[in-house]
Formats: C-alpha cells, structure tokens, sequence
C-alpha cells in the first residue's frame, strides 16, 4: 500500500512489510466542550433571524414608504414637495418612522451576498462590496424627510423651503444620491446573478432580485409608480428567498465540521 493509499484509507504504514495500523480521526469539533458548542449554535440562530429582520423589513419598509409618502420621491421642486407635507402630518410621520426600516437595507446587501456566496464567488463579493459600500451615504438622504417635514410646520415657511432645498444641493448630499442609485442598481444586478449561477435559492428569485435593481430606477426616472411598486414587490419575493435559505443553511450546517487531522497511532 503507497503513502497515498494510507491517506485515502486512513491507514499508516511504516515500510514494507509492516502491518497496517488504523489512523484516528480527531475532528477539532470533538474538542470543543458542550457549553461551546451551544454558543456556536446559539449565536447562529441570532445570526439567522437579524438576517431575517433586515431582509423583510429593509424591503417591506421600502414598498411600504413609497405607497405612504404624500411627497414626490424623484421629482419636483422644494417647494412643492414642502407644499405636499404640508397638512399631511400623520403620513409623513409614518414616513419618518419607515425611513429606520429602509435602513435595514444596508445589512440586509451583506446577508443577500452571504446567500450568493460571496466567500467563495468573487462576483458575489464584488455585488455584496458595492451594495453595501454606496448604501452608507443614506443617512444623509432619509435626512431630507425630516428636513421637509419641519419645513411643511415652520412659521418662516420661505426661509424653511430655503435651507431644504440648499441642504438637497450641497455637493455631499448629491454624492450620496448618485452614488448610492447607481451602486444599489449595480450592485444588486450582480448578485442577482450571483443568486442565480449559486442556486442557493430558486432562479426566478435571483432574477427578481437583480430585476428590481433596474425596475426601481426605472420608475422613479420616468414617473410611473406602478414600475416602482412592481420593483418592490420583486425585491420582497427575491429577499424572502433569501431569508428562507439562510434558515436551510443553518439548519443544514449550524457548526461546521472542520477538517479531520489524521494522527498515527
């Protein structure tokens, strides 16, 4: 038997002639104690189910905003967007209060390229990367809500649509803006087909999640809302199967085996 043998087998040799003695596997899982063990576990589930909360709730605030939102997203000028909220105090409170969820977006990229298997797909990677690095500037648009909202109930009415409309036009405003559509449409067009050449979920929910990238600006540039709400039905079915496979996945793989080492006894 060759040294190779001895491998597939689990067997040492020592030379010719020499009896065959069996090897013993020793799996470093073995040497974790109980307690450790469940802290792995444990820590999985928590894992899983904040990856659920920012995939269903990033993408459920996002439809929910755009049905709720009495301003118009894409278009007009600041002064007819205060005009809109103007009166609309309860909706554009609700808007206030989704703007948190639409922040779930951010970790829920991380978690759709996790799905993609962006550890091993450099495709994956690269989508998860760009999603998640462009999404960071969102803070400083979700802040323009709370601009107009104070704007729509400010006694100086002009003086409020004055300092809104400056803070929309600063250049670091506008950076965010850019950066952040094209990098979510980008970026999620690659995982989308990452999911896809993955098939850690179905087909039709990659495809969904890299054709609600492009739908969704597709709505807002030109005007129609039933492009933008079509979009974010997509992406709700798209991430809904993500977060069933990281349930599999860990159901399937909560503590993984690392490798055996082989010692000669």
């Amino acid at each position: 038997m060759t040294g190779f043998e001895s491998l597939a087998t689990g067997t040492a040799v020592s030379g010719p002639g020499t009896a065959v003695r069996p090897m013993v596997g020793v799996a470093a899982d073995r040497g974790r104690k109980p307690q450790q063990r469940e802290d792995v576990v444990v820590s999985s589930k928590w894992r899983v189910a904040a990856g659920i909360i920012a995939l269903m709730g990033g993408s459920v605030g996002q439809l929910l905003y755009f049905v709720v939102v009495p301003v118009p997203v894409s278009s007009g000028a600041t002064s007819d967007q205060v005009a809109a909220a103007a009166g609309q105090g309860a909706a554009m409170q609700a808007v206030l209060w989704l703007d948190l969820l639409i922040l779930l977006l951010i970790p829920a990229a991380l978690y759709v390229g996790e799905v993609a298997g962006a550890r091993r797909s450099r495709l994956a990677a690269v989508g998860t990367a760009v999603t998640f690095v462009t999404a960071l500037g969102a803070g400083y648009l979700l802040a323009g809500d709370v601009l107009i909202y104070l704007a729509s109930v400010a006694d100086d009415r002009a003086g409020a649509v004055a300092m809104v409309s400056a803070y929309q036009s600063h250049g670091v405003v506008v950076f965010a803006l850019v950066t952040s559509v094209v990098g979510n449409m980008i970026g999620f067009v690659l995982l989308g087909i990452a999911l896809v050449r993955a098939r850690s979920i179905p087909v039709w929910a990659g495809a969904a999640v890299a054709a609600a990238a492009v739908l969704e600006v597709a709505g807002h540039a030109s005007g129609i809302g039933g492009v933008a709400i079509f979009a974010y039905i997509l992406r709700i079915a798209g991430f809904a199967a993500c977060a069933v496979a990281l349930v599999r996945l860990r159901r399937d793989g909560a503590v993984p085996r690392p490798p055996e080492v082989q010692i000669a006894v």
